[in-house]
Parts: structure tokens; sequence; C-alpha cells
């Protein structure tokens, strides 16, 4: 990740996480000033917080004082890691073998997270959902943080034009995640996406931190009705929207089983995966096969 310019309220550092670079925004200035600010990011076995489990997390930015807090680590899920989900983050079964469980790392999360500002790229609808599941099964109280920003939340606010998929933003601002998808670097990137944002859209950063709140759990508009960043991915040539591209496989867009990849209904659900195949399926059938016949290829 690129080191940015040194601008207010904005003081980046560079440091070195798990063998690469990484960029940690530092707020100290504005609405954000005398917070504790954290960038956070999850990697997880899959999609679905019931199902799935953590793989990785990734606290990263400033105490108060502006000291750096940089808290990340591997989490063993203690099931199998599939191999789509590691040919996204690069985890592998062997990575995690003997890390501690999640669990085990939540009284320090807890900690980090209780009071501070968490930023996070669709970290309302993925990466909390996750933390809070994480911490039911547990039975550890869920962390109360001051305030949650959803950069993706945020980008759509201030219509920003194009994709708002995190690397799609970061290229418009200029921002290099050497090693995306993991936990350390998007969520460092998130608080350069934070600031990029902030700078680039100032009357809208002129208030405190409660009027942002409020300005992002506002009345979502109608871009959000696909689910958990279902308008971001790219739709499947012929399917009209209900199957799209994602970083995991190509994702259903519609139906009970909306937010699943293929590849996850062939172990779930034959029953819908052959139906959505059949003459009878909303989506042209030869496509549903082409699609199949490829990931297993």
């Amino acid at each position: 990740m690129r080191r940015a310019n040194r601008h207010d309220g904005f003081n980046p550092v560079t440091t070195e996480v798990h063998g690469g670079p990484l960029a940690r925004a530092v707020m100290v200035g504005g609405m954000l000033a005398g917070y504790r600010v954290l960038g956070f990011d999850l990697e997880t076995t899959g999609l679905d917080p019931r199902s799935d489990r953590i793989v990785q997390y990734a606290l990263i930015g400033s105490d108060e004082d502006g000291s750096h807090i940089n808290q990340t680590s591997l989490v063993n899920p203690r099931r199998q890691i599939p191999d789509a989900s590691s040919r996204v983050h690069g985890i592998m079964d062997a990575d995690v073998k003997g890390e501690k469980e999640f669990s085990e790392h939540l009284p320090e999360l807890s900690r980090l997270i209780s009071g501070a500002v968490i930023v996070g790229h669709n970290v309302t609808r993925f990466d909390w959902r996750f933390l809070e599941l994480e911490c039911m099964r547990a039975g550890f109280e869920v962390p109360v943080p001051r305030a949650i920003i959803d950069t993706l939340t945020l980008a759509r606010k201030l219509r920003i034009p194009g994709r708002h998929a995190l690397g799609t933003l970061c290229a418009r601002y200029d921002i290099s995640i050497t090693r995306a998808h993991t936990a350390d670097a998007d969520a460092g990137a998130t608080l350069l996406l934070l600031w990029s944002m902030m700078q680039s859209h100032p009357k809208d950063f002129r208030g405190d931190l409660d009027e942002l709140q409020d300005m992002l759990s506002g009345n979502r508009g109608s871009s959000d009705r696909l689910g958990p960043g279902m308008v971001d991915l790219e739709p499947v040539e012929g399917t009209n929207g209900k199957l799209r591209h994602s970083e995991n496989g190509v994702v259903i867009a519609f139906g009970k089983h909306k937010g699943r990849t293929l590849e996850e209904l062939e172990r779930i659900d034959k029953r819908y995966l052959d139906w959505l195949a059949s003459p009878s399926s909303p989506i042209p059938s030869k496509t549903v096969s082409e699609l199949l016949r490829s990931q297993r290829e």
C-alpha cells in the first residue's frame, strides 16, 4: 500500500505486518480527534456468519493519544477451509493449525473495540455479524463501539460513481493494496479510503460523529435491497442479475439461498441446485450448467 501525502487530520505510517507493507491511517483531527479509530476486517471460511467461521482478523489504527494499534492474527476455525475461500485470502488449513480459536482472542478484541470508532467496508453486514455470532457462541458480551463507519454505505450515501467494491474505490483514490484480501491490508485500506472520502467531500463531514452516524443509518436506497454487497457484484450475463460474480465464485442473488455460491449449494442443497439447472428455473438452464461445469474443472 502506498504512503499517502500528509494532510490535516491524517498521519499515515508504514509498518511491516506478516511480511508485507501496510499503511495505517491515524486520524488526529476533525470529527475523529480524541477517539480510538480502528480499521476492522475479517477473513472467513465463507459468506454465511451462521455456518462459517473466522480465520483471520485485524484491528489497525490509533488510540486516543495517537499511539499505533496493530492487532492482527490468524484464527483456527476448527473446520476445513474451503478451497474457494483459500483462493481469495490465501489462508490454508496448514496456516491455522495450532492457532488459537477466536473465543480466546475476544477479551483483547472487546477491550479495543469498546468505545472505539470502528471503520470497515461492508462491516455492518458482514464483519460485524460474524463478530456478534462468535460472541454469542462463546457466551461473551458483544462489545459496544462509539460508532461504526461503513465505507461501503458511505460511498453509496455520497453517490460516488462506479462500483463500490473496496478494490475499485481504492483504485479511484489511488490507494494501492499490495496484499488485498488479507485482514490487516484491507483494514488499513478502509482507513485510507475513509480519509480520502473525507478529503474529497469536505461539506459532508463538517458536523460531528453523531451527525455522520445519523447519515449512515438513515433510510437505505434501492441500491441496498439485493442483499450484502450484491449491488456491487457483476451480474452473470443472461441471468438478469439473478446470478453474480463474486470473489468466492458465482453467487445467488435471489430466493432463499441469496448470498450463497453455487459451490456451497452443491454441498448443502443439491436439489435446489438441480432446480436452478432445470427448464423451470428463472435462469437459463444452459447458463447454470456451464457455470457448474467450469467451477468443477
